[in-house]
């Protein structure tokens, strides 16, 4: 992270500590800022802070969560990420391969092996794409890798990116099996960013049993109804929930 970052992370948790709950309420991305750096307080070595982020991309682009964990010390991580070209990048940005475990899968309902949408590198590594496609890969027909609502037919740039867009072979696993192979015991962070697949990633998970402190689920890119299914699983789990751009943020208590 460099100085400027840094800066601004500062500020962020200096005005999150200070604003009152019902301020807190209405901006859930401060709130989230106010958790986790709560949980940098209170992280010890017998109960490490332990963050799950699927989709993770590279842990840096877009993503004010993840960064986090070299600020809360002894933190760990499962960061799950299916595209080689970003597991490249994860790791040199999360070099400790002790805490920082990356899972080179897409999470699905069942193990074996499955073709998703992806960006292809060479447009991204020439600047022929927008910054924003390094992070996009997705097993569903969203409106991002489709070109519907985000940038439609419509737009002078559609054919030009969706002449990019390729078919990749990757291995799919269960949440749960990722889990359980690296000894997940509870988490205190959980974020899904999968394009379109985030509803489905996030039915796997058992709030019952992992209840994590704060979730943020993206979902721009999720139909209306698998919007609806999120937001109900998290209320009837008894989650506090605030939605921000295209995120929604939810805190258990």
């Amino acid at each position: 992270m460099n100085l400027n970052s840094n800066v601004k992370d500062l500020a962020r948790t200096a005005v999150s500590r200070s604003l009152p709950t019902g301020i807190l309420d209405r901006a859930p991305a401060l709130r989230g800022t106010r958790f986790l750096a709560g949980a940098s307080r209170r992280a010890t070595k017998d109960r490490p802070f332990q963050l799950v982020n699927v989709g993770a991309c590279d842990g840096v682009l877009f993503d004010d969560v993840t960064p986090w964990l070299h600020r809360i010390r002894g933190s760990r991580a499962v960061l799950v990420e299916p595209i080689p070209y970003n597991q490249k990048r994860l790791r040199e940005n999360y070099p400790d391969t002790d805490r920082f475990i990356i899972e080179p899968v897409a999470v699905t309902q069942e193990e074996g092996v499955i073709r998703i949408k992806t960006f292809d590198i060479s447009a991204l590594e020439a600047g022929t794409l927008p910054l924003e496609f390094i992070g996009c890969s997705s097993l569903t027909d969203s409106n991002l890798m489709s070109g519907k609502d985000a940038w439609g037919k419509d737009d002078a740039n559609f054919e030009q990116f969706a002449a990019h867009l390729t078919d990749i072979d990757v291995q799919g696993d269960t949440l749960q099996n990722i889990l359980d192979r690296n000894g997940v015991e509870h988490i205190d962070a959980f974020l899904v960013d999968c394009e379109g697949a985030d509803w489905a990633v996030f039915d796997q998970l058992d709030l019952e049993r992992y209840r994590p402190g704060m979730i943020k689920i993206e979902i721009g890119a999720l139909s209306t109804e698998d919007m609806g299914k999120v937001l109900v699983k998290l209320n009837a789990a008894g989650y506090q929930v605030g939605l921000y751009a295209a995120d929604v943020w939810a805190f258990a208590d």
